[in-house]
């Protein structure tokens, strides 16, 4: 059965990839009143994160954003879909990188980087083109999907044009692969706010409001690895069409007292979030970690 319904998901994957973007938004449409109005995907989970994350919102402007970030959803859906046939050209007018220049001179002076993205606006077309910024050596650090099948199918969605320019990197493998390619100058895209599983060896912050934890790897790669680490802001311009912003957190991660490289992409996150409110993914179960129970985890192994 669960080999059925991959071959039913790619059939529709690929039915929307050969749809002409002049209908592709007409598709998102009706994935939206079937995803929002019928089956009430994550309502709850979407509706508790944004009351929680916006307590001086009124209850009228949280509804606007909450379906609006379903419409985003939804175009998010169709568009990775996309990918599938999208032709370099093509995305690249899809996606305008405001000051790549940031990139650039991290390759003329020889630094390699961490590209720390989150779940906002189009993070996987910025991956798919994001070897046009320099020739630094590029790749993506990934969560390996359990179904094999699903899996060989996002890593042909995810796939550069450019083979020899970029390859997938599983999480489990990263500093292993990190470390075996240290004579490269490499430009590493990472997805920092995922949720980890809420231990006291997270790091632990404020963030919209809620005591938060964050997976350290990205600051604890970076010091050992002594590369740079740049925030990229993925922001929606209109259905299709996106914006990258890159803001540096740091040149010298050794240099930098633990927690600073966290604390600063927090922050730059929060901001981000408090100016496109809709463009983040309220879907995901952000906040099933207190701190309360990591502390407890802890004394209990002592």
């Amino acid at each position: 059965m669960k080999r059925i319904g991959f071959y039913i998901v790619k059939l529709w994957a690929y039915g929307v990839a050969i749809t002409p973007f002049s209908l592709l938004y007409l598709r998102s449409d009706i994935f939206f009143f079937l995803v929002y109005h019928v089956a009430h995907y994550r309502r709850k989970v979407v509706r508790t994160n944004l009351l929680n994350s916006f307590p001086e919102k009124g209850e009228k402007e949280i509804k606007g954003i909450e379906k609006q970030f379903y419409h985003n959803l939804c175009d998010l859906a169709v568009e990775i879909c996309k990918l599938l046939v999208m032709k370099p050209e093509e995305l690249k007018r899809h996606v305008n990188f405001t000051n790549p220049e940031v990139i650039s001179e991290l390759y003329e002076n020889k630094k390699s980087l961490f590209v720390a993205l989150a779940h906002s606006g189009n993070w996987e077309w910025f991956g798919k083109i994001m070897h046009t910024l320099s020739p630094h050596k590029c790749s993506a650090i990934y969560k390996r999907v359990k179904n094999d099948d699903f899996e060989k199918l996002m890593l042909q969605i995810r796939t550069s044009y450019n083979l020899e320019c970029e390859q997938m990197i599983e999480a489990n493998v990263a500093l292993k692969t990190l470390v075996a390619r240290r004579e490269l100058t490499n430009s590493i895209a990472i997805v920092a706010d995922q949720s980890p599983h809420g231990t006291e060896k997270d790091y632990w912050t404020e963030f919209l409001h809620q005591d938060t934890c964050w997976f350290t790897g990205l600051e604890r790669m970076a010091k050992m690895l002594d590369y740079a680490v740049v925030f990229a802001e993925i922001r929606r311009t209109k259905r299709g069409y996106y914006d990258v912003t890159f803001k540096k957190i740091c040149d010298n991660p050794k240099e930098t007292e633990n927690g600073f490289i966290m604390e600063q992409y927090v922050r730059m996150l929060e901001r981000f979030i408090y100016e496109n409110p809709d463009n983040w993914l309220w879907s995901h179960r952000r906040w099933k970690h207190s701190r309360r129970d990591a502390d407890s985890s802890r004394l209990i192994n002592k």
